[in-house]
Parts: structure tokens; sequence; C-alpha cells
């Protein structure tokens, strides 16, 4: 007999009861049906946004920003909410944005309410930095269309605006931004904003910081179902990020069209538990039974703020909430209407101007405040003056009610107490007023072509140890271009003092990143001092790890960075599967107020030389995807030879470190180990060329007709092309070959190096040979006639069949034989292709 087991699991379950102190419930609530009512406002007179939801966050919003870090809440200062070492905040759930817009304003205008009262610069918050009331009128509107509203409307000089003298109107978007006061993710799609939270904790881990910042992050359960949040659940274990990390998730059951378990999930199948889900990834689970319930929130943030330090398990609140939820409600009953509208069926604001579904709630305010809203039960407003007027009066109504009961004085003393906690300085590992990756020593023009031997200290227990690092190799080694990569961070991490964090798809080793971590895996008990972090098969996971990394910063200057970079990589062909957190982290770099890390992506074992592993492996198209960025904010290397990799690379980074704009650079490198090139035979000789983006293999002979342009990119092609230089001389083609490394890095260079090696003209005497596709070209601004005379791996439009090395590169046409053909016909066909070009300019 074989015995087969059968698997069913039973909740193991510890519950506690937590004495609180006196922690001000009665203000809390008051600031919940404020912000509740704002956000409820906002959605009623911008006709759009998300109601359900971010009325379901508002008890664990509130709650967080004003009980105090000694009761787990936030430790920050609304005044300074960037701080770098205030606790973060991430509304992970972007699209319940209108909570945080609204809380923001109630804390942002009794603040400017007690400043104006006093005098007293204590209560002074960094304006451009925190939002006011008149900041409603822009919920999801343009900043261009904010700073013409007043006027378009006759409206600049009113009263009611006089606020907008501040500093304008902000635009606040309709999902989280990390520009956004105390928030510090992009909540976006499909969990992605959630899923840094692990990087985050795990880059004060890094710098020795103790267990503040703390990170928290608000999800909904049906955001923690897509891949991104779910490889969460194992990043963070892995970096074993402990209490560190706080996830709070709002569980109401309710999506955007249907129910989670009883819809999506039917109910017979009952063993679909969250807690028993986050439970079994190792994670430290609470629950209460009603995170609507201020008391119960706080109970379960004071249970989680009092954990033992030790225990390494993040941390994740499980809370039942209600969507929908309303403050003034009575067993699902909106007191005066009838029926609350909760779950699915209240995630939009749908209701029409002054509906009488707002009125009722509206109503609910105005009997516990006495305070009168104007003009809302006269129906929609039709004329936008009006509409404007009407809509800033009754966001004014609610904030009247900070001069009732003392609100508002508690909660500007609250917010300048909290402010008060956060420190100027933390313990840490590093120098927060440099950044190393200014240092002069990864100045391509600086390197030794050399092997290099240095002696390196632990930064934890000050080991030393000598570290040999070879960046260059002798012409002959056989050695291809990934083999330079981990010798090349290696250097980096020398020179910066460990600062660039390694996150590979378990193949650190396969992608060659492995042995840039100098001192090996990171573990934040047993290892510290190592970079290179525990990362299973999760590109997503991994790279959304990474950029929480980069994301921040320990430097009080805003123009100036001091933390972490990050290297996360995988095959070619797997890294689309980084792109949608990549792709959103490149928005957060652009608009971000202060300087951010570089995040670096590795597409290793790229092209189609990728062939002893199965077509499924292949990097033709899938790589390309690091091309869908707006100029300037991504730097794309596609290196052929070993000796190209530390001048390349090494230029992009000194590009990035000092230019905001660029938060990515791309590395392509494929499998094959070619001999590294002997430079004499090439026209630039220079083994630091590919610093300069493109370089020239071979010039024109000036004597003789020229035959047109060769831009070669990708190993196989330019190793194979590289070969046949004396065919090219015996046959008298008359072709000038350029490798290219990086149009970035190219566009970087003088407009007359630029004019010698490629100028505008030649795009139309050009071909190309690359290992890549004619959909994505080495170069913009191609001829028209180019793709007839290119070789590319889909030149028949067909996903290559397989096979080993030598056959996938002659299905794609790039073996050597191919190539002298295909530059044989271009060559000879210089002056009919002139001709037809010139036919197509000016037909007869």
């Amino acid at each position: 007999m074989v015995r087969v087991s059968n698997v069913s699991l039973s909740p193991i379950v510890s519950t506690s009861d937590i004495s609180l102190p006196d922690y001000d419930e009665n203000f809390l609530e008051d600031v919940s049906f404020l912000t509740a009512m704002t956000l409820v406002l906002m959605g009623n007179y911008s006709q759009t946004g998300h109601f359900g939801g971010p009325l379901a966050y508002t008890p664990y919003t509130v709650a967080l920003h004003l009980i105090g870090p000694e009761l787990g809440g936030l430790r920050y200062d609304y005044r300074n909410p960037k701080h770098p070492y205030a606790d973060k905040f991430m509304l992970a759930g972007g699209h319940n944005a209108p909570v945080t817009y609204a809380l923001w304003m109630v804390l942002g205008e009794s603040l400017r309410r007690k400043y104006l009262e006093t005098g007293d610069d204590r209560y002074l918050a960094n304006y451009s930095q925190t939002l006011l009331p008149i900041d409603s009128l822009g919920f999801r509107r343009s900043a261009d269309g904010m700073k013409t509203i007043l006027a378009e409307n006759d409206l600049e000089d009113h009263p009611l605006m006089e606020q907008a003298r501040v500093r304008g109107i902000r635009a606040l978007s309709g999902h989280s931004e990390s520009t956004d006061v105390t928030n510090d993710v992009n909540g976006g799609p499909s969990g992605i904003g959630v899923a840094t939270a692990a990087g985050k904790a795990t880059f004060w881990d890094i710098l020795g910081s103790d267990e503040y910042p703390k990170i928290v992050a608000i999800e909904g359960e049906f955001a923690m179902t897509s891949g991104h949040s779910q490889e969460m659940k194992t990043q963070a274990v892995a970096q074993q990020v402990g209490k560190r990390l706080r996830v709070l998730l709002s569980f109401n059951n309710a999506g955007i069209d249907d129910e989670l378990i009883g819809g999506v999930i039917q109910p017979q199948y009952d063993s679909y538990r969250i807690i028993d889900q986050w439970s079994s990834y190792g994670w430290n689970v609470f629950s209460v039974d009603d995170a609507n319930d201020i008391s119960q929130v706080v109970a379960a943030f004071k249970s989680m703020e009092d954990w033992d330090p030790n225990d390494r398990r993040p941390m994740i609140l499980v809370g039942n909430t209600t969507k929908g939820w309303w403050p003034a409600a009575v067993d699902r009953k909106i007191p005066g209407y009838g029926d609350q509208i909760v779950s699915y069926k209240s995630h939009p604001y749908t209701f029409a101007m002054n509906s009488d579904y707002f009125v009722a709630l509206a109503k609910t305010f105005e009997n516990r405040y006495g305070v009168k809203f104007e003009g809302i039960e006269d129906g929609p407003v039709t004329d936008e003056r009006e509409r404007l007027l009407q809509y800033k009066t009754n966001i004014d109504v609610v904030m009247s009610v900070l001069e009732k009961r003392g609100i508002g004085d508690w909660l500007s003393e609250r917010l300048v107490s909290l402010g008060e906690s956060v420190p100027e300085k933390i313990s840490m590992r590093i120098d927060p007023t440099k950044d190393p990756f200014l240092d002069d020593r990864l100045n391509p023009k600086q390197l030794s072509t050399d092997p290099l031997s240095v002696i390196v200290k632990n930064p934890v227990n000050d080991e030393e140890k000598s570290l040999e690092i070879t960046m260059f190799e002798k012409p002959g080694a056989v050695k291809g271009s990934r083999r330079a990569i981990s010798e090349v961070v290696k250097w980096v991490n020398y020179v910066t003092g460990n600062r660039l964090v390694l996150a590979a798809a378990d193949l650190a080793d396969s992608i060659n990143v492995e042995k840039g971590s100098i001192w090996g895996e990171f573990d934040p008990v047993k290892n510290p001092s190592g970079i290179r972090l525990r990362s299973a098969i999760q590109e997503a996971g991994n790279v959304s790890t990474a950029i929480g990394i980069v994301s921040q910063s320990a430097s009080s200057d805003p123009e100036e960075h001091s933390g972490l970079w990050a290297l996360s990589g995988s095959y070619g062909a797997f890294t689309p599967l980084m792109y949608l957190p990549v792709r959103v982290w490149s928005q957060q770099n652009q608009d971000s107020p202060f300087r951010l890390g570089v995040l670096n992506i590795l597409a290793g074992h790229s092209g189609p030389e990728t062939a002893a592993d199965a077509r499924t492996h292949f990097g033709i198209f899938a790589p390309q995807v690091w091309k869908l960025f707006p100029k300037d904010q991504v730097i794309n290397l596609s290196f052929w030879d070993y000796n190209d990799v530390a001048p390349g690379y090494l230029a992009a980074v000194e590009i990035a470190a000092r230019d905001p704009k660029v938060g990515v650079i791309v590395i392509e490198v494929a499998r094959p180990d070619f001999p590294v090139v002997d430079r004499d035979l090439l026209f630039d000789k220079d083994i630091k060329a590919a610093s300069k983006g493109f370089y020239i293999l071979r010039d024109f002979d000036h004597d003789k007709p020229k035959h047109g342009h060769i831009l070669v990119q990708g190993s196989s092609t330019t190793n194979n092309l590289v070969s046949l230089l004396g065919t090219l001389d015996e046959e008298g083609l008359n072709v000038k070959i350029i490798s290219a490394i990086s149009e970035e890095l190219f566009h970087r260079q003088s407009l007359s190096y630029q004019e010698s090696v490629l100028p505008q003209s030649a795009k139309y005497d050009m071909m190309v040979i690359s290992t890549g596709t004619k959909r994505m070209w080495p170069v913009t601004g191609v001829g028209p006639l180019t793709e007839e005379y290119s070789l590319v791996s889909d030149w028949d439009d067909q996903w290559l069949s397989g096979g080993n090395e030598t056959e996938v590169i002659r299905e794609a046409k790039l073996d050597t034989e191919s190539i002298l053909t295909a530059v044989r016909k271009f060559a000879l066909d210089h002056d009919s292709r002139m001709i037809r070009q010139s036919e197509m300019i000016s037909p007869h």
C-alpha cells in the first residue's frame, strides 16, 4: 500500500485583551466624521472618484495619523511630511486617495487656523507639501486646469477663494501619488504599490537603523489577490523585515463588481481564508472584528507596537470593514433615509450631484455638529461658477466644526507634538550627508584597465579581506560580456561602501551578479553587511522590492540622495514581468520632490543565443519593453564585448547619479562566451569606447565610393560581423560599421562626435544587424529602406523554432554567411537605393 495524505487547515487563534490608555477617542471619532464628510463632498461636487473604499479606510487612516507612535501610530511631522526619518505611510490601495486628501485637508486647516490665531511658527506647515481645503477643488483635475479655474469663473478675488493665494490650488490625482503629504507610494494597478513595502523596510535594515522608521501600508483584500502583492508575502519573509513592516488589510469582501468570498470564490470553498493565507506564508497575523471601530483599531496598533522586535516576521492586521461605512449609520441604515449603500455597489461615486443619498449623509453631519450646508436640497448645480461656490462653501462648513468642542485646538496641538517626536538624526552605518555614487572613482575615464587588488573592511564587524576585481580582460580571453557584470558590480560596491543591492530571481549566479556582493547574502540578524537579497523566482516581486529600496533616502537635503541603488535581474525573456512596477516607479522618480536612488535592470541571457534552454527563453522581443519610457528617463545598454561593460555601465552611472530624470539603467547581455576582441582590429581602438554609446568598428575608405552605414547591436551579430572585417576588405565593400551600445549615451556626446560617427543623413543609407527586432531599432528615425536591408531575429515575422546556439543563429540569419550575403547586397545596391529614396521624396 502507498500512503497519501490529504491536508486541511485549522487556524489556531490566540486572543488577548488590550488595556488602552486615554487616547482621546472622542476627538478621533470627530476627526473621522470630518474626514468622511469632506471626502463625500469631494465626490459629490466633482462627480467622480471612489466612495465606499475610502470610507472603509477612514478609521485606519485617522488613527494612524493621530494616536502617536507609542500606540503604534505614525511618527511624522505634518508640517514637514517628507522628513527622511519619519515613519513611511503607504496608501497602497491608491483609489482610496479621497480619505487621505480629506484627512490632510482637515489637519492642514487646523494648523492654519491656529497659526493665523497665534502667529506662532510652530503651527506653520510647509504649504508646498501639505493640503488645505481649497485643494478640494483640484480633485481629479490637472495642474494646468487649476492655474486658471478661478480666473475663468471670475472668482480670483472672491473671499471664499482667499486660500488660493497661499500657493494656488493643488491638483489631486484620482489615485495616491508619492508626492502626496505623508504618502510614500504611487498606489496603482494590480497591487504594485504594496509590493514595494518589503523593499522600503529592507532599506532601513541595510542602513542599520533601529526598528524605526517603520513602514505602514494600507490595502484591500481584492488587490491582495494580485501577483505583485502575493509575491510580496515571500519577499518580506525572505528579508526578515519583522515589525518594521506593518500591513493593514481592509477586509470588506467587496471589489469593483463582485464579492471576493461568495462571489469570485464560491462559498463551498470554505478553506479560502485570508488570515490563513498570510499565516501560512510565515507572517505575524493580527485581526479585529470591526476595523471601523476606532477602539479596536487602536488596540490592534498597540499590540503590534508592543510586540517583541526580535520576532522577524512581518506583520499584517486583517480588519473587517464595511465598504461604504458611515459614522452615523445605525444597523446598516442611514437615519432619515433608509438602507445604507455598501459593498461593491458603493465602489464608485455614482450619485447625481446633491442626490437624496448624499443629502441624507450630510443631514447626519448637520445634526451631529449643529451646522447647515448650503443649497444641497436644491438639486444639481449646473452653472460652473455656482458649483465652485457651493462646493467651497460646504467644505468650509465642515471645517467650521474645528471651532467646536475644542476639536481644532486639540488637533493642532497633537500635530505639533507628533512633529516634535521625529528625530533629526538616527543611528545608521552610513553618512547621510554624502552620495557615494558621485565618487570620481566611478568615472569611466578614471578606470584602470589592469586587474585590481584591494582591501575591504566589513562595516559591521571590521573584518578585512582582499578583493580581486578584473573589469578588463586581455584580447582572446574567452569571456562573454555577462562575465564582466559581477566585476563591475563588485567595483561599485567597493567604491560606494556596499550600496548597490542585488535582487535576482534565484538566478544571481546564472546572470553573473552573485559575486558582486562583497559580503554575501543579506541577513538583518546574521549578516547585515551582505547586499545580495534572498530572492525566489519572482521577477515582479524582486523588482518591486528593489523599487522599495531605491525609493528611500536618508538625506535631509532634498537635492542630494544618500541611500541605496538596486539591481534586479532575470533572463531577458522574463523581464517584461518587471515592467509595470518599473513604469510606475519611473513616474514616481520623475515627480519626486527629493532625490531618489537608481534602479538597475539586468536582462541577462538575452537574444536568440539563449538557445539551449528553449524558445520560451529567447530574449528577442521581450527586452525591448525597456525602451517604453519617456526620453532620457532610462538608459539602455546592450553589450557585446567583455571590455565594453565597465566603461559603458559606469558612463550610465555617472549620468544617473547627477541627472534626477534618469531613474532606470537597463543592461542587456547574452549568454555565449566569445573571445575578447582585439581592439587593434577596430577603427576606434579606445578600450573605453563604449562609454560614448556608439563607436566605429570600421570606417570608410574615404578615397573610394562609400557604400553605406551598418549599425550593429548584440553579441553574436557583432562578433560575427567583426570576424568578417578582413573579407570586407578583400571584396572592396566600403561600408562604415558602428557598434550600438546605447543610443542614450550616444546622445549625451558632443554634436561633433555624433556627426563623426553617425550623422543624421546616414540613417537614410543604413542597414541594421541586430539580435533584436525590427519593431525596435537600436536608433530612432531610420530611413524608409532600412528594414529591407537589415538583419534581425524576426526577419520572417515568425517566432524562432529553437535548437542549439549555432542552429538558432543560422535560423535567425545572423550567422557569418548570412551577414556577408546581406552586407554584399547592401553595398552593391547603394546607388539604386539612393535613387529609390529620391523618387520617394520627389516622385516623377
